[in-house]
């Protein structure tokens, strides 16, 4: 049911199933957000682990990837952060197996829908992908019930591994300064199996901060989950904690994960 699209995307990854449920948003109106609520959660897969900085240069080398204007293409404002950013930043820090740090949402989703396009042994993108319709796609971003009902399910807990913040479960309070790898803290994966969530870096979801439809149009800001390595209060780190940042920060603290719908 889910490829592994091994072709492009070099070790560690793997999809974590997960089925469906209902998840619950805390009011994030006074911050700028949404008022929250509860939401159904159709079933998908998420990727075990964020996107590395490997992972992310295989989009940025291949002859059609990163400097192919069309992966922008889902939104005017998408299409013009490309015209003036041409080239990606480079990460914050280095290592292959370190989450892929500097990238803005528009360059994120960029990569989901590049990945979407199946390019493991094509030039061009086929025509079957509209980068302007996400119901096209199969990889995009989670949304924010997506992400948390990946790392919380229904256990009711703070974080995806229980109500107890330690060390031998995520890299964070910048305790060792910068990013670590990816595959680094098992003890700390959801009920899912999904790994990462949890400091090392915040990550991006599709969602806008201040909507409740999904809109890839705009320069609203996007939510992001998870905290960070230098985050150190406890309360920013729980799984269902809420933030954004607008869509054009390329942070040395903020990457992404992807999501495979089975819409296909």
């Amino acid at each position: 049911m889910y490829p592994r699209f091994g072709s492009l995307l070099c070790p560690p990854f793997a999809w974590c199933p997960v089925r469906g449920g209902r998840v619950v948003l805390e009011d994030a109106t006074q911050d700028g957000g949404t008022k929250g609520g509860l939401y159904p959660v159709g079933g998908f897969a998420i990727a075990r682990y964020p996107v590395t900085n490997a992972q992310f240069q295989l989009f940025v080398e291949h002859p059609h990837g990163f400097s192919n204007p069309c992966w922008w293409a889902y939104s005017p404002q998408a299409v013009q952060w490309h015209e003036d950013h041409p080239s990606p930043k480079p990460t914050a820090f280095t290592g292959d197996n370190l989450p892929r740090t500097r990238v803005s949402w528009f360059d994120s989703l960029a990569f989901c829908c590049w990945l979407s396009a199946g390019l493991s042994n094509q030039a061009e993108p086929p025509v079957s992908l509209d980068p302007g319709d996400i119901s096209t796609w199969r990889i995009r971003l989670p949304s924010e019930q997506e992400w948390q009902y990946a790392a919380l399910g229904d256990t009711g807990w703070d974080y995806p591994w229980g109500n107890e913040l330690a060390g031998r479960y995520a890299n964070y309070a910048n305790h060792i300064g910068q990013p670590t790898a990816v595959d680094r803290y098992p003890a700390g994966k959801s009920i899912f199996g999904v790994m990462d969530l949890i400091g090392n870096v915040w990550e991006w979801c599709l969602s806008a901060w201040n909507a409740e439809t999904i809109d890839l149009s705009g320069y609203a800001y996007r939510v992001i989950k998870g905290g960070a390595w230098n985050v150190a209060n406890p309360a920013y780190l729980r799984a269902n904690d809420r933030s954004g940042h607008p869509p054009r920060g390329r942070l040395n603290d903020c990457g992404f994960r992807i999501l495979l719908t089975d819409s296909r």
